[in-house]
Parts: structure tokens; C-alpha cells; sequence
């Protein structure tokens, strides 16, 4: 009904869903955001009550579609944070394609979590570097740090898409290109709106 009236749709998901639903839900979207929480099986299990290789499985086959993907991990200190654990993550989506978005947020104590600490800032600043090394877009969530939200050229560094909290503003597009070196962006937007 909402593609009949012409507007978007997006999923948030944690990527926890059949093959067949998956399909179905593939057709219907614009855009789908898995919050991928680790790439540990135990943390699965433990945290999540759930499996990784379906979520895993289910980010490949959205990867491949013609879907615009974006991933999310909670950085929790001490659980997901480890060199090991962050390049892995950062391999696997540079598999699939280096100008997948991912962003990854800040854990603050809530709820069933609360013996755990707020995820310093030189962790998130630490895996956004080692990320850029190999994916084109990689986004700091759940924390003021100047610049670490706005969405930059990978072949010149142009700055493409600010952002300030919840204010996007589109400065260096000319629809999915660079205006500065023409590159192609894969970010997908509609009129002055962008996705990345």
C-alpha cells in the first residue's frame, strides 16, 4: 500500500527471519538496516538467544539483492570489541560489497545491562579507522563526535552528506555522484533526502 502511494520503506531488522519471508520482505523494501550484534556464535546464544549464521546468511542474500543494506553493531565493551572481532566483522562486509554503510553505535548501560560501561569513545574512533581501511562508509552512532556521522567521498574525500544529530543536509551529491570527481556513490536519495 505505501509503494502504491509512492512513498519508501525501510526495515530495521536483526536479521533473525526464514529464507521465504525474506524474499517477500526484499520485494517490498527500499532499503533494510540489520543490526548485526556480533560475529560470535556464543554471544548469540548468550545475548541474543538466537543463531549468527542466519543473520550471517540473511545479509548475504540481502546484499545480493538490489535492496539498499546498511549494518549496525552495538559496540559493548569487553562482549564485541575486540581487534579480532571488529576485523572480522569488517572482512565479512567488505565480502560482500565495501560500500555497504555500517555504523557502529555506542552501548550505554540500560535496562538488563547495567554491569557493563558506556563504550569509551577511542574504541568507537578505533573501529572506525580500522574499517575504513576497507569499507567506503563507516559511521559513529549514539555519540556526539564531530564529523563522524557525515558521509565523505571514498575517491576524493569530498564531504557528500552532513549530519548533526537528526539535521541531513546534502552538500557535495549530484544525484548518486561526487559532484567534485564524478565518482559513483551508490547512495540512494530522493530529491535534497539521502540514504548512507
Amino acid at each position: 500500500l505505501l509503494k502504491e502511494k509512492g512513498l519508501k520503506t525501510v526495515l530495521v531488522s536483526n536479521g533473525y527471519v526464514n529464507p521465504a519471508p525474506l524474499k517477500e520482505l526484499i520485494g517490498q523494501m527500499d532499503a533494510i538496516n540489520v543490526d548485526l550484534k556480533s560475529m560470535r556464535e556464543d554471544f548469540y546464544k548468550k545475548i541474543c538467544k538466537g543463531k549468527l549464521q542466519p543473520v550471517l546468511d540473511n545479509i548475504r542474500t540481502i546484499g545480493e539483492s538490489n535492496v539498499h543494506l546498511e549494518l549496525t553493531t552495538l559496540l559493548i565493551p569487553g562482549l564485541n570489541d575486540s581487534d579480532e572481532e571488529l576485523r572480522e566483522l569488517i572482512d565479512f562486509v567488505a565480502e560482500i560489497d565495501r560500500r555497504i554503510p555500517l555504523h557502529f553505535s555506542a552501548f550505554h548501560p540500560q535496562h538488563k545491562m547495567r554491569d557493563r560501561q558506556r563504550t569509551p569513545e577511542d574504541i568507537l574512533l578505533h573501529a572506525r579507522e580500522l574499517a575504513r581501511e576497507k569499507l567506503d562508509y563507516v559511521f559513529l552512532g549514539n555519540v556526539a563526535l564531530e564529523g563522524t556521522s557525515d558521509t565523505h567521498c571514498a575517491n576524493c574525500g569530498h564531504l557528500l552528506i552532513s549530519r548533526d544529530w537528526y539535521s541531513t543536509n546534502t552538500v557535495g551529491l549530484d544525484t548518486s555522484t561526487c559532484e567534485k570527481c564524478a565518482q559513483e556513490t551508490g547512495i540512494v536519495g530522493v530529491g535534497q533526502e539521502a540514504s548512507h
